[in-house]
């Protein structure tokens, strides 16, 4: 039987989450393959893998764009959905995904995604990503960070959602912004940006009051109010950050 869909999963380290993940592939229920990337796992990433059937692969790190474009060309299906470790599928999700790719309407799909924050779901907005293309369409855009997938073709929505636990506690949430906040900031610092007063005290303020009220994290109480007080303090750190480049820049002009 041909391969109709290909799910690429990178990972390092992740045995903790990926159970879970490939667990709920089972839930597809048309013809695919399961593709792991692994940029040198030391835990049991990659036995579990392979105790789900999943092709394995390890390469160096080598930056968002580039492990993804390369696990673009192992896919052997015609259409192509990216997963983290650290996700997961719904039974919804997984029927619409088939019968999108049977019906071949669009080039590519958004897909909602939820975040577990906590210990719970979240109640506010989830976010939207193009996760489900066609392989001949499929681009990866960006550099260092936030990396996104863009198509040649119209797109369109699915209805379920992805599950998504990216912090495993407060200490893991704050320890990973502040690695993102670095990525943004050499982005920004390569382009020839500089820090002004209002992107240190009014952008995270804005920031916040965009994931507090404009995303409805205070549906979700104080869990909220911690998440939307932890994404402002990325944006902060992150022109903190900048700015200390520019500062070393000049200094050693």
């Amino acid at each position: 039987m041909d391969i109709k869909l290909s799910v690429l999963i990178l990972t390092k380290n992740e045995e903790s989450n990926l159970p879970r993940l490939l667990e709920s592939l089972k839930l597809l229920n048309c013809p695919h393959e399961i593709v792991v990337m692994d940029s040198g796992s030391t835990d049991s990433t990659l036995q579990i893998a392979k105790s789900f059937g999943a092709r394995t692969y390890v390469r160096e790190w080598s930056g968002y764009v580039a492990q993804r474009e390369w696990a673009i060309s192992l896919a052997r299906g015609e259409w192509i959905l990216f997963l983290d470790a650290d996700e997961w599928l719904t039974p919804e999700l997984a029927s619409e995904i088939c019968q999108a790719i049977m019906k071949d309407k669009f080039a590519g799909y958004i897909i909602a995604r939820r975040n577990e924050y906590l210990g719970r779901m979240q109640r506010m907005k989830p976010t939207s990503l193009l996760r489900l293309a066609r392989k001949g369409s499929v681009r990866v855009m960006g550099r260092y960070v936030h990396e996104y997938l863009s198509v040649d073709g119209h797109v369109g929505r699915l209805k379920g959602y992805i599950g998504h636990r990216p912090y495993r506690s407060l200490t893991h949430h704050w320890e990973k912004n502040g690695y993102y906040a670095y990525l943004s900031a050499r982005e920004k610092f390569e382009d020839g940006r500089r820090v002004s007063f209002l992107d240190l005290i009014l952008r995270p303020a804005l920031m916040f009051l965009r994931y507090y009220l404009l995303q409805w994290a205070f549906l979700d109480g104080f869990r909220g109010l911690i998440y939307a007080f932890s994404q402002a303090w990325y944006h902060f750190q992150k022109y903190a950050l900048l700015y200390e480049m520019r500062a070393n820049e000049d200094h050693t002009v």
